[in-house]
């Protein structure tokens, strides 16, 4: 019997715009090959270091500036951290309401837990997400487990078992809902319930179908 959710943050409740991100890096802070360091699930390089949590906000701004164009229209041109936070930021839309009501009518029956690989500007710009929907994501989560502050990233299994030892959940008991394949199948292999979404499903049809079929 399930009696645990897990979510992932991006591309289940926060829809992805990789397009806007790359294009705002390009245009606005000079950042030529963005899209080069930007995947849509785990992030590889330093910017992997700074989901990780092992370079802070400030480091991942500086080498920002150090790989982009450093003289606009024949002048010199220094990026500022405004423009460096929304142009990361421009890889997350607006948390549509339904997202919202889904974890609403979740809650009053599952426990419920958060587990994302992101980092902590894209996070507190997730945060005001919520609040523009009227909640704070304390509200709506038990707990949020999250890369940067447990020093691992999905796929990794080691993050599950993190999740598994702090929050006392079994995997039996637990249905995980992600939107990377990769995620997924790690999940999976530990015992986990699994739900593979995708941005243009309805999270609470999606997941009440399973839920469904599982009582049965």
């Amino acid at each position: 019997m399930i009696k645990n959710l897990i979510f992932d943050l991006g591309g289940v409740i926060v829809p992805l715009n990789r397009v806007a991100c790359i294009r705002a890096f390009n245009d606005i802070v000079g950042y030529k090959d963005f899209g080069d360091v930007l995947r849509s699930y785990r992030q590889t390089g330093f910017f992997e270091k700074f989901e990780t949590g092992q370079i802070s906000s400030r480091e991942f701004r500086e080498i920002i500036r150090s790989n982009s164009i450093r003289e606009k229209d024949g002048k010199p041109w220094l990026v500022s951290d405004r423009e460096i936070d929304y142009s990361l930021n421009c890889f997350l839309n607006e948390i549509p309401q339904d997202r919202i009501d889904a974890l609403l009518l979740f809650k009053r029956s599952y426990r419920m837990l958060l587990l994302s690989n992101t980092n902590p500007i894209g996070m507190a710009y997730c945060r005001k997400l919520f609040r523009r929907r009227g909640y704070d994501a304390k509200q709506l989560f038990e707990k949020q487990y999250l890369s940067y502050n447990m020093g691992l990233a999905k796929p990794d299994p080691e993050i599950f078992r993190e999740v598994i030892r702090d929050s006392g959940i079994l995997p039996e008991e637990t249905l995980y809902i992600d939107d990377s394949p990769a995620n997924i199948e790690s999940a999976k292999a530990l015992g986990f319930n699994v739900v593979l979404f995708n941005t243009r499903d309805n999270l609470y049809g999606k997941i009440s179908e399973y839920l469904e079929r599982e009582q049965r």
